[in-house]
């Protein structure tokens, strides 16, 4: 699919009633991290009118509450690669806002620890290969190596684990709106709470516009649903089955032991089916590296935002047979927030067939934060007719499952990927 390059100073278009812009050559759908970095991009490439349109504020739905970690541990070289060029470009927007306002994107690289059993050694040795051979900086480790590197920690004889290096995280707060802040700076018109509410199509089943909840009209050839936890729903009315789901993961938050006094390491446990990270606030993050058992969630606008006491008391357990010391540790409750997801816990990015014009891009399963600069260059690329990589258009495919074709990723936790 491409898109014919415009004029780069678009003249000044009608506005509707409310004040939004009457047309626009492509609009974007959703204002989390994807929505954002789609159209700072396609601004960017000067390839016509970018408008976008968040239904509440950026981040309201699955970006805001990310841990957006920012790991390349992946079994796909397509993912490694991607994840590899959007962890660059966060550590040079970072260093670029630091240097120019002295506000970043609380970028920090503590590294990233991956513990895996001896069953999946096998396949560990082989991401390790696999990241190694891409560029990656990751050191493979027996039980002695991770008792060296982390000694509050407790490891099993059994244990094998593999450390990244450069593996870091960013703040969401201070992140999503320092990429609207670069798409605005681009040419982009980003219009928060407006919600689009339906679809129009012509007799010849291609986009002509959108309509918002208030009613008016935005008359537009190209539609790009980043529409995250409500994507599937806005393809429902136009009588399209996207293979997307929405659960709910908890997450736990705890004060770290005291006699700590330094960031921790990102840690991926698959033996206790547990992760958890700094966060800027200084509290420790603790989630399940499954979603396999999250609670669906059939309305994004009405879900349980708490997480369980049975939950939180979950995760201490498993933390702590971890690092002992959390067994005391203060807990300062939870969080429910929302994933959207595929069969393969991989990504919808494409043109949806029956509808011209019409291009998804959603279901990242938990891998948003850390694969977005890369996904907001390759979208702009497809519509324009360039090279998307390191997007691989065939592995994100929406018709891959139709085709028989799933990524399948190494390990039981689809959300290591």
């Amino acid at each position: 699919m491409t898109t014919t390059r415009l004029d780069p100073q678009p003249k000044t278009s009608p506005r509707t009633a409310g004040g939004k812009p009457a047309n626009a050559d492509f609009v974007v759908v959703g204002g989390g991290i994807m929505g954002l970095h789609v159209a700072w991009r396609l601004a960017q490439e000067r390839a016509g009118s970018v408008l976008l349109f968040e239904q509440r504020r950026f981040g309201h739905g699955s970006s805001g509450k990310s841990g957006a970690i920012l790991r390349q541990h992946y079994s796909h070289e397509t993912l490694i690669r991607m994840a590899r060029a959007s962890l660059a470009e966060y550590a040079e927007l970072d260093a670029t806002l630091l240097a120019a306002t002295g506000t970043g994107i609380g970028f920090r690289r503590p590294g990233m620890l991956f513990l895996a059993h001896r069953r999946d050694r096998e396949n560990l040795e082989g991401n390790v290969a696999l990241q190694r051979s891409c560029g990656v900086l990751v050191d493979l480790l027996d039980a002695t190596g991770l008792r060296r590197l982390e000694p509050r920690a407790r490891f099993e004889d059994s244990l094998v684990g593999a450390f990244e290096h450069e593996a870091g995280f960013v703040d969401p707060g201070l992140t999503l709106p320092a990429i609207a802040a670069q798409a605005r700076a681009a040419g982009a018109t980003l219009v928060e709470g407006a919600r689009v509410a339906d679809v129009e199509v012509d007799e010849a089943r291609r986009v002509k516009g959108v309509v918002l909840a208030d009613g008016s009209r935005v008359a537009t050839r190209m539609l790009v649903n980043c529409g995250g936890p409500w994507a599937a729903l806005l393809m429902q009315r136009l009588g399209l089955e996207l293979p997307l789901r929405v659960v709910r993961p908890e997450q736990a938050f705890f004060a770290p032991p005291s006699e700590f006094g330094v960031e921790e390491r990102i840690c991926a446990d698959l033996p206790n089916g547990t992760y958890w990270k700094s966060e800027a606030s200084g509290l420790t993050r603790v989630g399940l590296l499954s979603f396999a058992h999250d609670e669906p969630v059939e309305d994004p606008d009405d879900y349980d935002e708490g997480a369980s006491g049975r939950f939180l008391a979950d995760c201490r357990a498993r933390l702590a047979r971890r690092v002992p010391a959390y067994a005391d540790a203060t807990c300062w409750g939870g969080c429910g927030a929302l994933y959207t997801v595929t069969p393969d816990a991989q990504a919808l990015i494409g043109p949806v067939e029956g509808i011209e014009g019409l291009f998804v891009v959603s279901g990242f399963s938990g891998h948003g934060f850390k694969l977005g600069p890369s996904v907001g260059r390759g979208v702009a690329a497809l519509l324009l007719g360039g090279d998307p990589a390191p997007l691989d258009p065939r592995f994100f495919s929406p018709r891959r499952f139709k085709e028989g074709r799933k990524n399948a990723a190494a390990y039981d936790y689809g959300v290591l990927g």
